[in-house]
């Protein structure tokens, strides 16, 4: 079977394992979690930069279950407007991405639907998870679970994930989903990413994530 690799991964081949080195954004409104997200990857991270543009670069492998190897360079964004003439530039070559959301705050949920057409008008569909941070205060949650996950459904992302940046919850878990998500999406050899076409052990992996409300 060949291959197909879109453009935005890159594919190569050391010893007798494939890797892949590809391209994460992570998205969201002003305290929606994500620069804290950010500093928790960056624990162990090969490297990482930052940059007075408006966006923090870090880099770190994970190996697959079956043992193949990606190479994530995860690219974490300001929100303001100021540095929005750069997105277009930087969103090229991404293969996945994570839009977080503060459960607590209406309006971050509401920049979401920004965070994505933003990303769709520069790239291909490409696997996305919507994140809801924060459930350490679910007692002051104002986004249910119900609501978000079909507003993920609606706008085809790859799955709706609620998390606690803070106190660890389903943070690692959330990468590893991304990467095979990434991983079954360049195996496909399709230029747009539909979560309906999902296997069974994929589904599967996705519905072990939901949190316990």
């Amino acid at each position: 079977m060949v291959l197909k690799q879109p453009e935005h991964s890159s594919l190569y081949k050391t010893k007798n394992t494939i890797s892949y080195k590809v391209k994460i954004l992570i998205l969201g409104s002003a305290n929606s979690g994500k620069h804290l997200l950010s500093l928790k990857y960056t624990h162990g991270f090969t490297c990482s930069f930052k940059y007075s543009i408006g966006v923090d670069i870090s880099v770190k492998d994970f190996t697959l279950p079956n043992g193949e190897k990606i190479s994530n360079t995860c690219w974490t964004f300001a929100p303001q407007e100021r540095f929005q003439h750069y997105w277009s530039n930087f969103f090229r070559g991404a293969s996945g991405a994570i839009i977080l959301f503060d459960i607590t705050n209406p309006e971050s949920f509401k920049e979401v639907k920004l965070w994505v057409l933003s990303v769709r008008k520069h790239i291909n569909y490409i696997p996305i998870i919507l994140m809801g941070n924060k459930v350490d205060l679910n007692y002051k949650r104002v986004i249910t679970y119900e609501e978000a996950k079909k507003f993920a459904e609606k706008e085809k992302f790859a799955a709706y994930i609620e998390t606690s940046v803070k106190e660890n919850v389903n943070i690692i878990e959330t990468l590893e989903l991304l990467n095979e998500l990434i991983y079954y999406h360049l195996k496909s050899g399709k230029e747009t990413f539909n979560p309906s076409d999902f296997d069974n052990s994929l589904k599967t992996k996705i519905n072990n994530l939901k949190l316990t409300r």
